[in-house]
């Protein structure tokens, strides 16, 4: 029996993909900022951690559609 890929996995690897690539820019921006500005750093750990449970909702239907 072969398994059928899940519908929309194109669509989703991609919203994926663009949302590590976001975070991934956020921390090496934070990085750079570290001692300088720790506000801003603070900042950066914050948008990430709402993007973190943006994804941890699992609302996959909304990211695809």
């Amino acid at each position: 029996m072969m398994v059928q890929p899940a519908p929309n996995t194109e669509a989703l690897d991609a919203y994926l993909k663009d949302i590590v690539q976001t975070l991934h820019k956020a921390v090496n921006t934070a990085m750079r900022q570290l001692d300088s500005d720790p506000p801003a750093v603070e900042r950066v750990i914050q948008d990430c951690k709402e993007i973190l449970d943006h994804i941890m909702e699992g609302k996959v239907e909304d990211w695809v559609n």
